[in-house]
Parts: structure tokens; C-alpha cells; sequence
């Protein structure tokens, strides 16, 4: 006795298998070839799994009740990231601005020239808190994945708010622009100051966006005992007996969302 769900899956996962496996035999082979000059540019074979029909016969046994299945909404989940960054960057620009404004360092007031024209400048304020924003989301990337919880869909609030931190560090406090401003003993106390704030105002917005926030989505499928070999089908009445048409059609498509910003680039701070 086997599931319906699982032969059908066996199926498609055996299909898929053969391609994948065809794959790589072919390009060990254009390695292979590629180390003689002479053959170089031999022609290699290529395996390609086209459209296929399958027809399989199986007998339902018996049919259990609804089994519930789930999976992550991860399209609904990068619109979270895409708030929650855009969110973020305005609240680290104002936290770092404050704290940096309102320190009494004297030494250090031609320094602060750029937080001053934050303040100011609503056009340069917009313009930063988009790069900010645009590198906080490319932090995502490639690690989308870990930052949701795979079993009862919640964000994963400590991943989440290393991604966070990390794009502030690298992008913002230690760029290099603001060394002159954090230089010495008393630039590297506010310096920390500033992360320390930061900090907390970032737990604060993830934890608020965050709350109640699940992207699980639950999905019954009823359950299906079948017999699908030849000896099964002969005992079984012929109403019990059904017939399942398979098509494959391959096709290519990419697996990872992928921004179209450019994960390099640097904000002039003057």
C-alpha cells in the first residue's frame, strides 16, 4: 500500500534526477575535454528531458481523513522586508543624527557637517535613508531563507536584526566618510553610543513589525492509500480502479529573488 502524493512525487523527483544528473555528466565531460587543445571544442551531447506524458493506473484502497500541510509565503515575506527596511532606515538615520548632534564635543563640530545637513536637507535625508533602505533588502539575498522560522513561519527576530546591524556598520557608522568624526577616544565613545541606540530602536521596529506576524500558510489535502502494482489491480473492482495522466514539461525559471540594486555602492557623507 502506498500514498498517491508519494508516488507522484517519487515520479517528478526521478525525472528530475535523471536531468540533473545528465547535467553534470556533461559538464565533466566539457572539463575533461577542455584541458587538451585538441579536442576542446568537440561536441558534447546534450541531454535535454522534453515534454513527456505518463499514464498511471492505481486503485483507491482507502482515503484517510484530510492531512494538513503548510508552506512559507515567502513572496509575502519580502514585502515585510521591504517595510520593515524602508522603515528602518528612517529610524537609524534620526537615532544616529541625535546622537551625534547633541553631543557636546567641540573638538569634533566641524565633523558633524553631514549629520547637520540631515537635519536640514530633506532631499539628502530621502536619498540616504534609500541607500540605506536598498542595501538593508540586498542583506536579504542570499539568506532569505534563514530569517523565517520553517515550522511556525515567524520572523526570526536575532537574524533579522543582524542583517539589520551589519548593513549599519559597514554602510553608515564605520564608513570610512565619518572616520575624521569618530577618530580618537572621545569620536569612538560616541561612536558606540550611537550602535548602542541604534540598537535598541531597531529591536524596537523589528519587534513592532514583527508581532502577530506569521507567514505559515495551512492547506488540507485529502490522503490517499492506493495499489498500483499488477497483482494489487487484478483483486480490485474495476470502479476502484482509476487512471492518472502525468505531462512534464520542463522549463526554465529562477529559484532566488534577486534585487536589481547593486550591492557595492557607497554613499558620499560630506
Amino acid at each position: 500500500m502506498a500514498q498517491l502524493s508519494s508516488v507522484i512525487g517519487s515520479i517528478l523527483r526521478d525525472i528530475i534526477s535523471a536531468q540533473h544528473e545528465a547535467n553534470l555528466y556533461s559538464l565533466a565531460l566539457s572539463e575533461s575535454y577542455g584541458k587538451d587543445g585538441k579536442v576542446k571544442d568537440f561536441q558534447l551531447p546534450n541531454v535535454v528531458v522534453s515534454d513527456m506524458e505518463l499514464e498511471l493506473k492505481y486503485g483507491v484502497k482507502s482515503a484517510n481523513e484530510n492531512q494538513q500541510q503548510f508552506n512559507i509565503r515567502y513572496s509575502k515575506f519580502r514585502e515585510f522586508l521591504k517595510e520593515l527596511c524602508e522603515e528602518t532606515s528612517k529610524v537609524v538615520i534620526r537615532s544616529v543624527m541625535s546622537t551625534v548632534l547633541t553631543a557636546d564635543l567641540e573638538s569634533k563640530k566641524s565633523e558633524k557637517h553631514f549629520f547637520e545637513r540631515l537635519q536640514a536637507e530633506r532631499t539628502l535625508f530621502n536619498e540616504f535613508r534609500s541607500f540605506l533602505s536598498r542595501n538593508m533588502r540586498n542583506a536579504f539575498r542570499s539568506n532569505l531563507y534563514d530569517s523565517v522560522d520553517s515550522n511556525s513561519g515567524l520572523v526570526k527576530t536575532d537574524v533579522v536584526l543582524d542583517r539589520l546591524m551589519d548593513v549599519v556598520h559597514n554602510k553608515f557608522l564605520y564608513e570610512t566618510d565619518l572616520d575624521g568624526l569618530f577618530s580618537g577616544q572621545e569620536g569612538e565613545a560616541m561612536r558606540e553610543l550611537a550602535e548602542k541606540n541604534v540598537m535598541t530602536a531597531v529591536l524596537a521596529v523589528v519587534e513592532k513589525l514583527s508581532k502577530g506576524n506569521s507567514f505559515k500558510k495551512l492547506r488540507s489535502f485529502p490522503q490517499l492509500d492506493v495499489a498500483i502494482t499488477s497483482d494489487e489491480l487484478m483483486n480490485m473492482p474495476e470502479e476502484s480502479i482509476h487512471t492518472f495522466k502525468l505531462k512534464f514539461s520542463p522549463r526554465g525559471y529562477s529559484i532566488t529573488h534577486l534585487e536589481e540594486d547593486e550591492a557595492g555602492e557607497a554613499f558620499v557623507m560630506q
